[in-house]
């Protein structure tokens, strides 16, 4: 495995660190590989470490490249998207380098950062971002997208934080709904794998359930997880949290193989 770090904008407040498997020497498959761009969580005030290297190694298991994006936090909007859509475009332009497939890059996140892997995966055609990154709509494109516990709703049992951050103290009703993702699903979103627990006191699941209805209007292929217990924050889950079992980590834990599987069949891998 290499490992790389690089800075994703001049200001030097959002980075990448590459997690890059060893290339396999006559294997097609291990010399063009797939890879998911992962965005931590944590309220766009700050990005998660538990749910960053700890995730992308879980996917090197699979597989799969990884890269784990520390993008601007307390920044209003659109800058963590500006941050994630240009890191994006970046590693699709650097694909021969990191030895990766242009074609079968996921983008993965968690709670606020699932927010922002929605974004991508909802606003990629966006024109104003499309004019800012400097490149064509389609190269924005995830080819899929996992949600994990992610904040989708600014409308529906929003995480006022997140949306406090973004928008400032007092967002209007419009500004709102223009963040309010499952109004941003069209025919051309990619394939999403959504999970969440039914308990989770952060989040409401009622974010996740309203992404999945939007992907099913739009006949976008969805798959959707639904854990009856696992706090926020979760993560892999494969540590003890705060009133978490054993029991319920086992079976929360899941998600990742399900995953897998998920972006292996929409990926062509």
């Amino acid at each position: 495995m290499t490992v790389k770090t690089f800075s994703i904008n001049p200001e030097k407040t959002a980075f990448v660190k590459a997690y890059l498997p060893d290339a396999i020497g006559g294997s097609e498959y291990c010399e063009r590989r797939p890879s998911v761009v992962i965005f931590p969580g944590g309220g766009y005030n700050h990005c998660s470490e538990r749910e960053g290297e700890p995730v992308a190694f879980q996917y090197l298991a699979a597989g799969y490249a990884a890269f784990v994006v520390s993008y601007t936090c307390n920044a209003r909007f659109p800058t963590p998207l500006v941050d994630a859509a240009y890191t994006f475009y970046k590693i699709r332009l650097r694909a021969e380098e990191f030895c990766i497939d242009p074609n079968k890059i996921a983008v993965l996140g968690f709670s606020a950062g699932g927010h922002l892997a929605g974004c991508l995966a909802t606003m990629w055609n966006d024109i104003s971002l499309v004019k800012t990154i400097g490149c064509s709509a389609e190269e924005l494109r995830p080819n899929a997208a996992v949600l994990c516990y992610p904040v989708i709703s600014g409308v529906t049992s929003p995480h006022e934080g997140s949306f406090e951050v973004l928008l400032g103290s007092e967002p209007t009703r419009s500004d709102l709904s223009r963040l309010s993702l499952e109004n941003r699903v069209t025919p051309k979103t990619p394939p999403i794998f959504i999970w969440a627990t039914a308990n989770d006191a952060s989040v409401s699941a009622h974010n996740s359930l309203v992404m999945a209805k939007a992907c099913i209007s739009n006949r976008i292929p969805v798959e959707l997880h639904l854990y009856d217990e696992g706090p926020h924050g979760i993560s892999t889950a494969d540590k003890p949290i705060a009133r978490s079992s054993a029991d319920v980590n086992a079976h929360v834990r899941e998600w990742i193989g399900l995953s897998v599987q998920f972006l292996n069949k929409y990926l062509n891998v």
